[in-house]
């Protein structure tokens, strides 16, 4: 079993990039990589796992004396499939996200954002609420625990410094990154649905009674319904969630069956 204390420089590289896969989760992952958490605690919990993944994984052999443009081309691997394993997860919650965007929308809230924590970035506020939701579900369903099991299972599939680019592999993470839209459209059809019936009934109210003013009708009247909708459908939204995080697991060992 290697021991790190005892310092050889083939035992160190090898932690340090099994450090590299590990670290690529820890920095694109839900939850391990928001930019609320600080980057002091993500880089100790990477070193953290790292150690105790350290005495059970095979590090690669390096060699006496190994290149450096190899050592970088290897630690940049590793990172890689870090990244794409943290990438899968933030694609499909990047469809939740988006579903949110496009019921805000037919609601009327198209103008009102505010700013996502964890991206740093202007998004919408029914998005925002319903990605917080959702990450509320992950945190209750273990979803953080799939990315350490999936971390586990990628040494099986990928062994260190055992990365091979394919066409497979590039048509499997395109998918995951068409699913987003996949997953918008069915997590946010049912009320974007309600609330495009509730405004062609508007319409037919603007033409058989002109006298109604139905931009001061309209409005509420959209907001309300959304609203009502929302709560309404959050049981089933909760399904969702919980279905795709269901998903989740298969759909990163996937992707390192294509990276092996």
């Amino acid at each position: 079993m290697p021991n790190l204390l005892q310092f050889d420089p083939n035992t160190f590289l090898g932690f340090v990039i099994i450090f590299a896969r590990i670290t690529g989760v820890m920095v694109s992952a839900p939850i391990f990589g928001d930019a609320t958490i600080p980057n002091q605690v993500k880089v100790g919990l990477s070193l953290v796992i790292s150690l105790v993944f350290f005495p059970v994984i095979s590090a690669p052999y390096l060699g006496d004396n190994p290149g450096l443009l190899n050592l970088i081309l290897m630690l940049g691997g590793e990172l890689g499939i870090g990244l794409l394993i943290g990438f899968s997860a933030r694609m499909l919650l990047a469809g939740i996200e988006m579903a949110g965007e496009v019921a805000g929308f037919q609601m009327g809230l198209g103008i009102v954002n505010v700013v996502d924590p964890s991206s740093q970035t202007q998004v919408s506020l029914i998005g925002q609420a319903m990605i917080i939701f959702a990450t509320i579900i992950f945190v209750a369903l273990d979803g953080h625990h799939i990315f350490i099991q999936a971390l586990a299972s990628s040494y099986d599939l990928v062994a260190p410094g055992a990365l091979t680019l394919s066409q497979p592999a590039f048509d499997h993470f395109m998918l995951i990154a068409s699913r987003m839209f996949l997953i918008g459209l069915q997590v946010g059809a049912p009320l974007v649905v309600a609330l495009m019936a509730a405004n062609f009934a508007m319409g037919l109210i603007a033409r058989s009674v002109p006298q109604v003013n139905i931009f001061i009708v309209g409005f509420p009247f959209t907001i309300g319904l959304g609203l009502l909708f929302l709560t309404l459908s959050f049981p089933f939204f909760a399904q969702a969630v919980a279905r795709i995080l269901g998903e989740l697991d298969v759909i990163i060992l996937a992707g390192m069956k294509t990276l092996g």
